[in-house]
């Protein structure tokens, strides 16, 4: 071959590179667009991949047989690329219109459900074929080129093209998610892959000026083969055996996928890396079948060894598998929790990957060449090309239903792996003996026969341990669930693993790939696990402010608690839960009596299916929507906190009907909490928000008009007053103390994030990066601290009030506000010299109490010396370290004689800076707004010598002074105080918060003055 025929090829191979990485942009996109529409339940899952591969099968087999009268495949092949492009540039509008239409006017006037799911799959199906069917020429019409123009080399050609179209597909599907996703979204992404596509057919466009010389087998004379499967003994083996060799691939990649995910985590990142560890072996593997397949005298005999030692190495994968929560332990204990620790982790898991995928990939990267060069060895001609790869890709569609319908939920996922590699296993050893025509055949198909005995045997033994498969290693470094627990359900389902684990305490969680959904304690005497009033809160918060709710839809099932609660209120008529997962549902029944109505209630409707599908069937809409889906990083959940989402909603609530969203504040920071905040507050005209326990954010919005004020009574009639008090809420005064917010603070707390993008389903901001915050073990902090640290301010603005001094508060630990009330009141009697013992029950230590303790007994010494500078220092950041923990939580006359007064302190010496400081914290004590703005408007008028007394209270002055005004709703003046005094305090700490916050409110509440 001459230097510019290399070059040549070499040019046409590296354009093959950028079209296979085009292509894996559009599945993995595809994926994304059709999921928001389909839904991502298992049937959903599978029939993408479905219409995808149908496609690209579709185009092989059509182009392998009218290829042939084409004299340019490579200019043909240009005008494909360009025509993908266009559709590529096209496709976004396309989805939209095309979606909206059917979700307004097509599915509305269709009755059964049936029908609306066949009428989705035909508008899913319009949306991709054509481009599909596309994709699935540009193989066949690159390699009938190549063959042409370089005869005598096919099986390198072929080789180098599933490899050069191979590794681009794995670039591509890292590119996808980890630059194009975060940069430009999913249009974006579609609009990159089109000019790829440009990019490409120019190119080919250009590179192909020349026709090809000679069109295969169509000389005058020349016998052609048979090429009817039924007359062609040969062309059934290898149509057969790609079409077989394909399932098993397919089966393989899923399983893996799942069994990767309960040890790396379910996240979009973990996902493309293992599809980019697959692909790459397979790119691997046709780079080394580039230079065997020309050398061997038996293409069918390699291919039968490879399709051996593809099923010994997949079976072989299991034992990898088993140490892979070990590895990915050692990764989080060893690693940072930063930036570049998440990045290592990636690459470390990505390892995990490559080591269980890579060299089963390899074996099936080299089979579809060796198939081909078998077909075109005995003179099939360029059809075959297509034919294999149809034949093949079909193979595949029936590997992925088998797998996510058949093997997967009757087996699971270890035997459906081993399932698959029989099938290899049975392809190779057929492959074998019928090439073996002689004792040294003969010999290699014993060898081979016994080493997949062999590997069967020893893989079947290789223990798949519940402890482990349920342990949640990725989160927290333990490979193993505690010693104190063991596993009473463990189902491999459709679309994920459920695992339910049961403590010695009597304890009980449910786990979806080892992600903890739910926990509860089945023992009368045991406290309420954290999740319960979250679960319960999410259904009793929205009944509560509703006069007659009667149909109530649920996102989620998890322990079914929620639909538990729903139930227990006579008034409803049915409740719809909507729960992707079957086996979900079948293991949560291990929670008993505690979900029972759930299950025995006749007004309960468990519905297998995607929310967003199920509700665009529906035509009766519902009084109250709940969503309870799991966390933000888990891939596909974060389409359930999206605008377009939130935009949905309202089309399915009846008027005055209300919806709940269950955000979780751990593992996620304050920016991507405001992208679902900032997400949410267009769609709806007015909110309230809740803490249910440490870090459970339940948002209760109105499409139209306010948000109606929750009132317990409504729930004291039957079962749900009992089931409230266990969780420590027996009178409004308690339900009341766990509301953090209304309107105004839920849009104003979005608007201080809003230099982060909503999250969108065309720009999936949560899916992308709180995969990081859940690494890194981020907390929203600003939010699960407002009802401590905010306090002042949001009783300032009516929203909430501290407990009463009558209202007891429980021993449960599980809000952080109730345990703050505790202590502050131990505090406030400490300092007062009353009796604390009976307070400090379930406080944690004695040193609870320090701040008080430490307050008199420095008082009692001041009084007596001269306020020495010490002294002051240390007097005042005592009083302000008490005031922190007593004034937001406690009522008047709870804080009579602390601040209101203050008995501790008797002195008649007291400075007059100090005299200062007491009347601004008596002005707050009391909550006389106009005394706090009196002063601290003096505070800053004549600011204290004293560095300290100005460092440790200018921020309560301020805060005074914009709380003041803010109750009168002199919002204007807000900003101008602001304005006028905020550079003189850092805006630090919670105060800082708080600041901002009602500076947030402020502003919008000017510019609305004004455009009105």
């Amino acid at each position: 071959m001459t230097v510019e025929k290399y070059r040549y090829r070499a040019w046409l191979l590296a354009i093959f590179v950028l079209s296979g990485f085009a292509g894996l942009i559009y599945q993995s996109i595809w994926s994304h667009y059709l999921g928001l529409f389909l839904g991502h339940a298992a049937y959903a899952q599978a029939l993408v991949l479905a219409i995808f591969m149908g496609g690209m099968a579709a185009g092989a087999s059509w182009i392998a047989r009218a290829g042939q009268k084409w004299r340019n495949l490579i200019r043909g092949y240009a005008i494909i690329e360009i025509i993908i492009g266009v559709f590529g540039l096209a496709f976004h509008y396309a989805f939209i219109n095309v979606t909206e239409f059917s979700y307004d006017t097509l599915i509305p006037a269709v009755t059964s459900p049936l029908a609306i799911n066949s009428l989705r799959w035909v508008v899913a199906a319009i949306l991709i074929l054509p481009q599909t069917i596309l994709l699935g020429m540009t193989f066949p019409l690159m390699s009938g080129g190549l063959i042409r123009r370089f005869p005598g080399r096919d099986g390198s050609l072929l080789g180098g093209l599933y490899f050069t179209n191979s590794i681009g597909a794995a670039v591509g599907a890292l590119a996808a998610v980890f630059i194009l996703l975060p940069w430009i979204g999913l249009q974006g992404a579609m609009i990159a892959a089109a000019l790829l596509n440009f990019v490409v057919a120019a190119l080919a466009w250009w590179l192909a000026r020349e026709p090809e010389p000679v069109i295969l087998n169509v000389k005058a004379g020349v016998s052609q083969p048979e090429d009817r499967i039924s007359r062609n003994s040969l062309l059934r083996v290898v149509l057969f055996g790609t079409a077989l060799s394909g399932a098993a691939s397919f089966i393989y990649e899923i399983v893996w996928i799942r069994m990767l995910s309960m040890a790396v985590g379910s996240t979009m990142h973990a996902f493309e890396l293992m599809l980019a560890s697959f692909i790459a072996g397979i790119a691997f593997g046709g780079l080394w079948v580039r230079n065997q397949a020309d050398r061997t005298d038996s293409p069918l005999r390699l291919v039968g060894m490879m399709q051996i030692g593809m099923g010994v190495a997949a079976l072989a994968s299991l034992a990898v598998y088993a140490n892979a929560f070990e590895w990915v332990g050692w990764l989080i204990e060893s690693l940072a929790k930063t930036d570049g620790g998440y990045v290592l982790f990636n690459a470390g898991t990505a390892a995990i990957s490559i080591a269980i995928m890579l060299p089963a990939a390899f074996f099936a990267g080299t089979t579809l060449p060796l198939f081909t060069i078998a077909l075109l060895r005995e003179g099939q001609g360029e059809r075959a090309i297509g034919r294999v790869y149809a034949w093949n890709t079909l193979g595949s569609i029936v590997g992925v239903f088998s797998a996510i319908h058949l093997f997967i939920p009757i087996v699971g996922l270890k035997l459906t792996l081993c399932i698959a590699a029989i099938i290899d296993l049975a392809i190779g050893l057929a492959l074998l003996r019928m090439q073996a025509t002689n004792k040294g055949s003969l010999l290699r198909f014993g060898m081979a026969l016994a080493l997949s005995a062999v590997a069967l045997m020893i893989a079947v033994r290789i223990p798949f341990d519940p402890m482990k498969l349920a342990s949640g290693v990725f989160r927290h470094g333990k490979s193993m669930i505690d010693n104190d627990m063991k596993v009473i359900y463990y189902r491999d389902g459709k679309t994920a693993s459920i695992s339910v684990t049961e403590a010695s305490d009597g304890g009980i969680q449910i786990a979806t790939n080892g992600k903890i959904d739910a926990a509860l304690s089945l023992r009368k005497d045991e406290a309420p696990r954290l999740d319960e009033p979250t679960m319960a809160l999410a259904a009793a918060l929205p009944l509560s402010m509703l006069e007659s709710p009667k149909r109530v839809g649920v996102i989620g099932f998890g322990s079914g608690l929620t639909t538990h609660t729903l139930l227990g209120d006579s008034r409803l008529e049915k409740v719809d839960t909507i729960e992707i997962e079957e086996a979900m549902i079948q293991g949560a029944r291990a929670f008993g009596p505690r979900v029972a109505r759930a299950y025995e209630d006749p007004r309960s409707n468990i519905v297998i299916d995607d929310a967003k599908a199920h509700f665009a069937g529906q035509k009766e809409k519902y009084d109250l929507i709940i969503s309870e889906p799991s966390n933000p990083w888990i891939s596909g959940v974060g389409s359930l906190f999206s605008k377009e989402f939130y935009e949905f909603i309202p089309r399915h609530l009846n008027e005055g009907g209300l919806f709940v969203q269950w955000v979780q504040l751990y593992e996620i920071d304050e920016p991507l909490v405001g992208s679902i905040l900032n997400a949410m507050t267009p769609a709806f005209e007015d909110y309230s928000a809740w803490l249910s326990n440490f870090s459970d954010l339940l948002i209760i919005a109105s499409p139209k008009g306010p948000v109606p004020k929750a009132e317990l009574h409504r729930l004291l009639k039957g079962p749900l007053a009992a089931e409230l008090a266990r969780l420590g809420i027996a009178s409004q005064d308690q339900f009341s103390f766990r509301q953090i917010g209304d309107g105004r603070i839920v849009r104003g707390l979005g608007r201080l994030y809003s230099n982060r993008p909503v999250n969108s389903d065309y720009s999936p901001i949560l899916g992308l990066n709180a995969p990081k915050t859940r690494y890194k073990s981020k907390q929203a902090e600003a939010f699960t601290s407002l009802p401590t640290h905010a306090a002042p301010m949001l009783e300032a603005l009516n929203i909430r009030k501290p407990l009463s001094s009558s209202t007891p508060t429980t021993r449960l630990n599980h809000f952080v506000p109730e345990m703050m009330t505790r202590r502050a009141r131990a505090l406030a009697a400490e300092l007062k010299g009353e009796p604390t013992e009976h307070l400090m029950q379930g406080l944690s230590t004695r040193s609870a109490l320090d701040p008080a303790t430490l307050l008199k007994d420095i008082s009692a010494s001041i009084c007596k010396n001269s306020w020495s500078e010490i002294e002051r220092y240390t007097v005042a950041t005592r009083m302000r370290e008490v005031a922190d923990l007593t004034i937001a939580l406690l009522p008047p006359d709870a804080l009579q004689g602390v601040w209101i007064g203050h008995s501790w302190l008797k002195c008649k010496n007291i400075p007059e800076e100090f005299t200062r400081v007491f009347s601004l914290l008596d002005a707050v004590a009391r909550r006389d707004y106009s005394q706090m703005e009196l002063q601290g408007k003096l505070w800053f008028e004549k600011l204290p010598a004293d560095q300290v007394l100005k460092g440790e209270f200018g921020p309560i002055a301020l805060s005074n002074l914009l709380l003041g005004l803010a109750h009168q709703e002199r919002w204007d003046d807000v900003v101008a105080a602001e304005k006028s005094f905020g550079g003189q305090v850092t805006p630090v700490g919670h105060y800082g918060l708080q600041r901002m916050l009602l500076q947030s409110i402020a502003i919008e509440y000017t510019k609305q003055k004004q455009l009105n």
